[in-house]
């Protein structure tokens, strides 16, 4: 059990199905179709063997597992396909293919960093949607604008959001301006320069960065949490400390300045005393 379980022999038979991937390009025999059949039959009894020790809810609840059952069924629903008669070596690659997506459990804390990615894409879904926006409205701008005069970029409206798009990611974004020069047109010239800049500015250096670094801060917002954690600690720690620091002042400031109540006391208690020996001192004198 412990074969089909630790972590060491499923990075071997990860290894394997990458080896395979690779020597099949190279070599087509039965022995690779072979190896590709043992890896899945490897891959099938780990989550047999996991689903018998965790059960099925335990094992489900993992995203990992999740991640490695969904593989094993998609690769044999593509092994056991009709139609392998004619298409075996296209199914086997489809596996390799597949399998090569495992080599992601290699990742240190692979599950901490998927989760930590799915996170980041749901914080940036508001400024993925405005991105889509803009690069609709810029490919059906450009497409109105310039189709007639430079259709190799903006000739119908797929292309021009596929050049929109490049622009948006700056690359090769200047191609589009220097084709706008060779036409000697000065006017469609600084019409195709105000453009691409208005894209630049607007798509790439303001969305594209603004969509960047809320993936990057919320990718990293575990650690931050991390940190506001161990700050609230040292906060309450620092806190009585100095309720206690203020207690032990107020305790010798009683001691040393005993209230006005005792001093009182402590004076008609001593004139008292004085009194009465007054008194005595008469009496004896008599």
């Amino acid at each position: 059990m412990q074969f089909f379980t630790e972590p060491k022999y499923n990075t071997i038979a990860i290894l394997a199905a990458v080896l395979l991937a690779f020597t099949s390009s190279y070599i087509e025999s039965q022995m690779v179709h072979v190896g590709n059949w043992l890896v899945l039959i490897y891959f099938i009894l780990e989550a047999a063997f996991k689903i018998s020790e965790f059960s099925w809810t335990g094992y489900i609840s993992s995203f990992g597992n999740k991640f490695d059952f969904s593989i094993v069924v998609a690769s044999i629903l593509f092994l056991v396909m009709p139609g392998q008669d004619t298409g075996t070596v296209i199914y086997l690659r489809i596996f390799r293919m597949i399998s090569l997506i495992r080599i992601i459990r290699l990742m240190p804390d692979a599950e901490h960093q998927l989760n930590g990615l799915l996170r980041a894409l749901n914080a940036s879904k508001p400024i993925l949607i405005l991105l889509s926006i803009k690069l609709v409205f810029f490919s059906m701008l450009g497409f109105t604008l310039f189709s007639g005069t430079l259709p190799q970029y903006f000739g119908d409206p797929l292309l021009a959001m596929n050049t929109v798009f490049g622009i948006f990611t700056i690359e090769n974004w200047g191609a589009v301006p220097d084709a706008a020069k060779a036409l000697n047109k000065p006017y469609v010239f600084y019409a195709v320069n105000t453009f691409v800049i208005t894209v630049l500015v607007l798509g790439g250096f303001v969305a594209v960065s603004l969509a960047n670094a809320i993936f990057i801060d919320e990718m990293a917002s575990d650690n931050n949490d991390t940190i506001k954690a161990e700050l609230k600690t040292v906060k309450a720690e620092l806190s009585e400390i100095k309720a206690l620091l203020i207690k032990r002042d107020l305790q010798v400031d009683n001691r040393n300045n005993p209230p006005d109540n005792t001093i009182k006391t402590g004076i008609h208690s001593s004139i008292g005393v004085d009194s009465s020996k007054l008194v005595e001192t008469s009496e004896l004198n008599q």
